[in-house]
């Protein structure tokens, strides 16, 4: 955990969402959600990291004490002695070491509490609040895939193929992320019931129906906000991702009978708009899911 917002506003509504209060001596595990004392979430690297500053810290202490107390003995020395004793004190400078831990790949900062903490991969809940943080994370995944499209945008025409390998690495990104917080979020709620049998997921949630399937023994369905509109999108771009993925982007006879524009044998039609109205719409199934977890409404809106 780092920091915490200094500007940041704890609203009633976000309370009701979190398993502590914020800046409390406790942590929430934001993989599990479950909470402990802070102490219990000592990584063994941290705690060797804070003995190397503590020892930095005291050894610049010796020497400067040292320093001190020479000096004055060598202010004591007369000049005009027969023999006169002087005591340097050599030290060289000790850059204060830093440390930074690889794993922790993404830095988030919680829209409940405000604070600031790393996590690796897809984390349910802020550390520090406890409150559901898992559509956070898809919205930084949409952050990412719209700069991505916003590169190709800016290429010349002629370089046509890079900016189309850019669309096609955008929307298999979108995928990418929606099946594993899908499968993060499907796997914290068999560990709630563990009473639930399942078999391995595998790539269940690159299918709609597959999905809804796992997600029925909980008698829930993440696709329940979508508009039947939305849904026959959702259903084309998963298909138009495994057509980019595994058949380097030739349209197939599958896809040709959902995309009715495609035609066997030509490359798929790769649109920007496109790419971030699928994420768009892979945003509402990861905001029910937050909301399905969190059990009530998020109380702030999501990034547009």
């Amino acid at each position: 955990m780092g920091e915490v917002n200094a500007n940041f506003m704890v609203v009633d509504a976000a309370r009701s969402r979190m398993k502590l209060e914020p800046r409390s001596p406790q942590t929430v595990c934001p993989y599990s959600g479950y909470v402990g004392l802070d102490a219990e979430f000592n990584h063994p690297d941290d705690m060797k990291a804070a003995v190397e500053v503590v020892k930095h810290a005291a050894m610049s202490d010796v020497e400067e004490m040292l320093a001190s107390a020479f000096k004055g003995l060598n202010s004591r020395s007369s000049r005009n002695s027969l023999v006169r004793i002087e005591a340097k004190v050599s030290s060289r400078p000790r850059p204060k070491p830093r440390f930074s831990r690889r794993d922790l790949l993404r830095e988030m900062e919680c829209d409940h509490c405000g604070r600031d903490y790393g996590v690796y991969a897809i984390a349910l809940f802020c550390p520090d609040c406890g409150a559901p943080n898992l559509r956070l994370h898809f919205s930084r995944e949409c952050k990412l895939v719209g700069e991505q499209v916003e590169l190709a945008d800016t290429l010349s025409s002629g370089r046509q193929e890079l900016a189309y390998r850019l669309l096609g690495n955008a929307h298999e990104d979108v995928l990418t992320a929606f099946e594993a917080t899908l499968k993060v979020a499907y796997q914290f709620a068999l560990r709630q019931r563990p009473e639930i049998k399942a078999k391995p997921v595998k790539n269940d949630f690159q299918n709609v129906h597959f999905g809804k399937d796992r997600f029925s023994a909980f008698d829930f369905d993440p696709y329940d906000s979508l508009s039947a509109d939305e849904l026959a999108v959702l259903r084309l771009n998963i298909q138009k991702r495994h057509i980019i993925g595994h058949n380097l982007g030739v349209v197939d006879a599958k896809f040709a009978e959902q995309a009715t524009d495609a035609r066997i044998g030509e490359t798929v039609h790769l649109i920007g708009r496109d790419i971030i109205q699928f994420a768009s719409i892979g945003q509402k199934v990861i905001y029910r899911l937050d909301q399905w977890i969190g059990g009530t409404t998020s109380p702030t809106p999501l990034n547009p």
